[in-house]
């Protein structure tokens, strides 16, 4: 049982160092204590329940905490990476609605109030397939 063990850690390790977000690595510990009680001559169940007890207590206890020093990096998709930007109507807004360019791509915005064409509007977020934009005074 201590090679069966052994690549259990192996395996985990390896699986979180291509991961890289807390998702194996309690597993690595878990079989180390499971490997640990192998040479105690327990039979293979008590070491399966150590190796399932141990992980799921390191899970529950050390991951939100082990959370807060890993910072993945948030990279912004096309659609919120307009939010803050102004544009310029194509259709004047008429019950709220209209439409903007933005590279090439015509979209519908929802705004609050009525605006004429070619009035500068600031994306300020998206709901559904339409940007909710607010009027910007020049």
């Amino acid at each position: 049982m201590m090679i069966a063990w052994s690549v259990v850690i192996a395996a985990a390790l390896l699986a979180e160092f291509l991961i890289y977000n807390l998702v194996s690595a309690w597993f690595a510990v878990g079989g180390m204590a499971a490997l640990i009680s192998a040479p105690c001559h327990l039979f293979w169940p008590y070491q399966i329940l150590i190796f399932v007890v141990v992980s799921f207590a390191c899970l529950l206890c050390l991951r939100p905490f082990l959370k807060k020093f890993i910072h993945t990096k948030t990279i912004p998709t096309n659609l919120d990476a307009n939010v803050g930007k102004q544009f310029k109507l194509l259709r004047a807004t008429a019950d709220g609605r209209g439409e903007i360019k933005i590279h090439d791509v015509v979209w519908t915005v929802q705004c609050e109030k009525d605006l004429p064409v070619d009035a500068t509007v600031e994306i300020t977020g998206m709901e559904g397939n339409k940007y909710i934009v607010k009027g910007v005074e020049k």
